[in-house]
């Protein structure tokens, strides 16, 4: 014996829940996509301030040396008398203006490894290897898998 049942109307509501779901898969992937570019974005910004900053580095160094220099040359001509005593302030004053700026470019510049570090992932206390207990969610999922609504909290209680 065989029976069938074939449904000759439903309203739509099985079709209507499938373009629902498909609609929301689209958009979890279109967020996805999203997500994904703009850390590509922010690595590639973060990577091009890294080199700005090298390059920032370099020149000022560059620049303390030609202070130093210059420096020397200023107090040699005062030895001799054809500078004068605010030409050697004013060259010291820029050679401390100088290492002051390679400061600054060395600041800057370890700053932009750790944003490049945290852009890329690699500032997690896992990467880090920090004596810390890192939370893991499936801890907390098999602590409470198999308790009713709001009858039990994680710890047991």
């Amino acid at each position: 014996m065989l029976s069938l049942s074939i449904p000759i109307y439903q309203g739509g509501r099985e079709y209507s829940a499938i373009r629902q779901n498909k609609e929301a898969a689209g958009q979890q992937r279109l967020s996805f996509d999203q997500v994904r570019d703009q850390v590509r974005a922010n690595v590639a910004q973060v990577w091009g301030q890294l080199d700005a900053t090298k390059a920032e580095t370099e020149a000022t160094a560059r620049q303390v040396k030609a202070s130093e220099s210059a420096l020397n040359g200023v107090r040699d001509e005062a030895r001799v008398g054809q500078r004068t005593t605010l030409d050697v302030l004013n060259a010291q004053q820029a050679l401390v203006n100088a290492r002051l700026n390679l400061l600054t470019a060395q600041h800057d510049r370890v700053l932009a490894s750790y944003n490049l570090l945290s852009a890329v992932g690699r500032l997690s206390a896992t990467a880090l290897r920090l004596p810390v207990q890192v939370y893991d969610p499936t801890v907390h999922y098999h602590q409470v898998r198999d308790s009713w609504i709001g009858v039990r909290t994680p710890d047991g209680r």
